[in-house]
């Protein structure tokens, strides 16, 4: 199955399809690129990439993109306990918009900076849940812990992060793309500034453009800096799950804001 190439268009189509899941599964056109599938929101912007820049999903790929949703959303919905799920708890960023968009649940969440925010899922084999406030009001935590729990297991979770480091003495940058849907919240490891600091000249620039991509680079020459803003600009407009394209300084203290002299 070809999916349509418009934004509209496609969400009508993948909701057409998501109806027709076993179980019957009650949806809702929510936005551009968005559905409510049983009441929880699901962004299609992948399915829109794949629209545009990869080949096209198959109709087998939809089917599983649909379903790993809705098998997500039926487990959260078992109020698993929280030893349960501990160790799945892992953090994300995404915009102060997407988490205002969330009307039928509040979502769990930290304020961050360059109007992003610091939220939280339950990694699961197919899919993730978002953590919601009601969530952490059962598991008798706050915010602090989950946020604390979140980025220990996230500096556990790849361990030996692969990096690709460019550039010379015009600048140095170094790109994190694993492709396991954390590259974006590396940024909020505890030791990125102590382990990055010597390749970059101490404090640096980071952006993360959207989810799965992070690019640490030197604070100049200011060529360089303003060469690679207009790829990190270029990225936030083409890629899936776009998230900022804003960049973040990084220091020994840790994450701010930046914008140039």
């Amino acid at each position: 199955m070809r999916l349509p190439r418009e934004p509209e268009a496609l969400t009508e189509a993948v909701a057409r399809i998501a109806e027709a899941r076993p179980g019957h599964p009650t949806v809702k056109v929510t936005g551009r690129l968005e559905l409510s599938i049983d009441s929880q929101l699901l962004d299609l912007s992948e399915l829109y990439w794949m629209a545009h820049e990869g080949g096209g999903p198959s109709q087998h790929e939809i089917q599983h993109f649909i379903d790993a949703h809705i098998s997500a959303t039926r487990l959260s919905a078992l109020n698993l306990p929280f030893s349960a799920v501990a160790q799945r708890i892992m953090p994300r960023i995404q915009t102060e918009g997407f988490v205002a968009s969330r009307h039928t649940q509040l979502v769990a969440h930290q304020p961050f900076v360059n109007g992003t925010a610091i939220v939280f899922v339950i990694d699961l084999p197919d899919a993730d849940c978002l953590i919601t406030t009601e969530q952490l009001i059962r598991w008798g935590i706050d915010i602090e812990e989950l946020d604390r729990l979140a980025r220990e297991n996230l500096a556990g979770y790849q361990p030996h992060i692969e990096m690709r480091v460019f550039g010379g003495d015009d600048g140095a940058a170094v790109m994190f793309n694993m492709g396991d849907t954390y590259d974006a919240s590396r940024l909020l490891l505890y030791r990125l500034h102590e382990r990055l600091a010597e390749e970059l000249g101490g404090e640096f620039l980071a952006a993360i453009p959207a989810r799965d991509l992070m690019l640490a680079m030197s604070m100049g020459p200011e060529p360089f800096v303003d060469q690679l803003h207009t790829v990190v600009r270029q990225d936030h407009r083409r890629l899936p799950h776009p998230i900022t394209d804003d960049l973040f300084l990084v220091t020994y203290d840790g994450v701010a804001g930046w914008a140039p002299e």
